[in-house]
């Protein structure tokens, strides 16, 4: 769980209340200032080198995400008047989450004046119901007949839109590049999520990497903006123990 890292943190420092752990968060920024200033005169950084490169590498992760987001919301904008609606014989009022009708981009697509999105049959499903006919018993009526006859034409023809209409999407996806887009999005999110997982398992030394850290879980956050963040509460504990364990410094050096 996320609280864990904390809670064993804090369990381990129990002579550290909210007011102490200022004091010796300030006290450390004290120690910072001073070896900034040391560093200045020609110091070496104390602060965790492969910290530093990591976080060196923020900025430009974060943009490579960014920059393949904005590509899927120009594709989705370019083809948007080119990505036809379902054929209203093969769509239903109701469905499942995975049969809905989406736009280019895979996202819920709501027509104007509707609630939530249509079903839309696959081709599967509309060669499966084409497979339900039976032939009639030989005392069937006329009318029966008739009906039967008509039930067929009216499945066929919803067959036909259906693959037409799955087809053209298919090509159009094909050939805006949007599943290519999606990958190197893809890439680009899990490139920045191991790089903010990879700096906040890098001890911190000074102020300067609880810093790196917190830059690096509020880049994530700004660049995912995502509603459940489970990477997110991972690291914000990890900074917590991070802070804990600065001020624990701190306050031991006070």
């Amino acid at each position: 769980m996320p609280n864990t890292n904390v809670r064993a943190a804090a369990e381990g420092l129990p002579a550290i209340n909210r007011r102490r752990m200022l004091l010796g968060l300030a006290a450390a920024s004290t120690a910072a200032a001073a070896i900034t200033a040391a560093s200045a005169a020609g110091c070496a950084s104390v602060e965790n080198p492969e910290l530093v490169r990591l976080g060196n590498r923020l900025p430009e992760a974060a943009a490579e995400y960014r920059a393949a987001l904005e590509e899927i919301e120009w594709i989705a904008a370019e083809w948007k008047h080119r990505w036809p609606l379902a054929p209203d014989e093969i769509t239903l009022a109701r469905g499942s989450y995975t049969d809905a009708e989406r736009d280019i981009v895979g996202r819920l697509l709501k027509r104007p004046g509707e609630e939530q999105a249509r079903c839309v049959r696959d081709v599967e499903n509309l060669t499966a119901i084409l497979g339900w006919d039976r032939p009639l018993r030989k005392n069937a009526s006329e009318g029966m007949r008739a009906r039967r006859a008509d039930w067929l034409v009216r499945r066929k023809h919803e067959l036909k839109l259906g693959k037409a209409y799955h087809a053209e999407t298919a090509r159009l996806r094909k050939a805006s590049g949007i599943e290519l887009a999606k990958a190197r999005a893809a890439a680009a999110k899990k490139s920045l999520s191991d790089l903010v997982t990879a700096i906040m398992e890098q001890p911190g030394t000074t102020m300067e990497g609880m810093l790196i850290k917190a830059q690096a879980v509020a880049t994530f956050n700004k660049a995912i903006a995502r509603k459940y963040p489970f990477e997110a509460e991972l690291w914000a504990a990890q900074l917590a123990a991070s802070v804990l364990q600065l001020a624990s410094a701190g306050d031991a050096s006070a």
